[in-house]
């Protein structure tokens, strides 16, 4: 029964990534002011230079072989519209690990005739942005399992003691509408998922005709005159395969200071796939829910935030939830 249970609330907590593997289990990493992590199309906004960003999240603490990532996202303005941008993420949970890396190219159009030229990262009320961008993204994921540490005495043909690996290339592509204010982002991920192992090429898991995953995101920055900024957002997923669909409600107040700018967040999480298990003799449905608080700072060339992400459904696993630390530098 134990057993049982854990296998429950396992599949409750990541439902969003399981059952699709050709990208690496997302959270609340874009709002750490990094929306380029889940649109491609938002590589280099607010860029007159180069941005290197670090993150690390890390599950469950509190369990041995619990899943965590790093991940490492740069981006280079080469030319007023043209925008590269590089993303590597390294990925593990137990025996499992993945890493991919992901080379990106936007296109900006200013529909304003005003090129953003600002040291900032970020928008004032002073500031007057209209832009247009696309992004397509080139991604290689390499996935691992390490069996070195399996019985050798189980006999079984799928298991052969050993690191086995596949590698798998996909595109993204997305479009995306940035102003002072109103600011919108449409992607389509996994246009393509193609293993470099011809052998597996009939795994339906892979199938690139019903794999693919849909977001849509949407961010209103309103300005008051006492330097304080209110940002709701939103984020909507739909992953064809499974048909599932998750929402992400989102609040974040922003304290303009000296040099930079403070901000504290939550965001809000709901999963329309539900999982039945047995309580005191009845049947329940859960589903995915999840909250997470937010603080940050930009100051001058950096950024740092914090995120910790807690489960609200019945069923839980791990007494520390998720957390998640990123620090960046624009040069």
């Amino acid at each position: 029964m134990k057993n049982k249970s854990f296998l429950l609330i396992f599949s409750l907590l990541i439902n969003l990534n399981v059952y699709c593997q050709g990208f690496i289990p997302m959270f609340n990493e874009y709002l750490s002011e990094n929306l380029y992590f889940i649109h491609p199309a938002m590589v280099g906004v607010n860029l007159s230079g180069t941005r290197i960003q670090f993150g690390n999240r890390q599950q469950w603490i509190d369990i041995q072989d619990a899943p965590g990532t790093k991940l490492l996202t740069l981006e280079y303005k080469a030319k007023a519209n043209s925008i590269f941008g590089v993303q590597m993420i390294d990925d593990h949970n137990g025996y499992h690990s993945k890493n991919s890396v992901f080379i990106t190219y936007g296109y900006r159009i200013y529909l304003n005739n005003q090129i953003w030229n600002t040291k900032r990262s970020y928008p004032t009320k002073n500031d007057n942005i209209k832009e247009l961008s696309f992004g397509l993204s080139l991604g290689s994921v390499k996935y691992n399992l390490d069996q070195s540490s399996f019985d050798l005495r189980l006999i079984d043909p799928l298991l052969d003691n050993n690191s086995s690996q596949e590698r798998y290339l996909t595109f993204d592509a997305g479009i995306a509408y940035v102003s002072t204010h109103l600011s919108s982002q449409f992607s389509i991920k996994n246009l393509t998922l193609n293993p470099s192992n011809k052998n597996n090429e009939d795994l339906n898991i892979f199938d690139s005709n019903n794999f693919k995953h849909y977001l849509f995101s949407s961010q209103y920055e309103m300005y008051f005159d006492n330097g304080w900024n209110l940002e709701p957002s939103f984020l909507i997923q739909y992953l064809e395969k499974t048909d599932e669909r998750s929402f992400d409600y989102n609040l974040k107040v922003y304290r303009i200071i000296p040099d930079g700018r403070v901000w504290l967040g939550i965001s809000y999480r709901r999963n329309s796939v539900g999982i039945s298990y047995e309580r005191n003799g009845s049947i329940k449905n859960q589903y995915y829910k999840h909250i997470t608080p937010i603080v940050g700072l930009n100051y001058k060339n950096y950024v740092v935030s914090y995120h910790y992400t807690l489960n609200l459904g019945e069923q839980d696993i791990g007494l520390l939830g998720l957390h998640y630390f990123t620090l960046g530098i624009t040069l």
